[in-house]
């Protein structure tokens, strides 16, 4: 029998995902850090790049997200990221509709708006690139 792992990936707008996952693979700051059941708990950072959710062999989710940190405790998985988005097919659209829009931001006189929406801009673009 196989044990799971809760994981959870928090952004500033809401619980990206919550669910249990034999094993998370995750993109650390000094390279993929691959977690299950009874991984030694720890806290890292985490750098921009994909999160794959396993159950079994195969890959039931997978997840960009932007950074963040990254801690294992006794009872899950958690990460914190700024941005974060799912990779699947019907989230393509809205996920070019955020480009877009942030594009438009980033034309802004305000400094400090143009300048997050010139991050965000270039990350739906690395979400996008995942599509190809």
């Amino acid at each position: 029998m196989t044990e799971n792992i809760n994981f959870q990936l928090v952004t500033p707008l809401n619980i990206l995902t919550s669910k249990d996952v034999g094993m998370a693979v995750l993109p650390g700051s000094e390279g993929d850090l691959g977690i299950m059941y009874r991984h030694t708990p720890m806290m890292t950072l985490l750098n921009r790049g994909f999160v794959k959710l396993f159950e079994g062999n195969q890959i039931v989710e997978n997840i960009v997200i932007d950074g963040g940190v990254l801690e294992v405790n006794e009872t899950g998985i958690i990460v914190l990221s700024e941005r974060a988005e799912i990779i699947k097919n019907s989230n393509k659209q809205i996920i070019q509709e955020k480009l877009i829009n942030s594009e438009k931001l980033a034309k802004n006189n305000d400094q400090s708006i143009s300048s997050i929406a010139n991050d965000e801009s270039d990350f739906y673009r690395f979400v996008l690139n995942a599509f190809n």
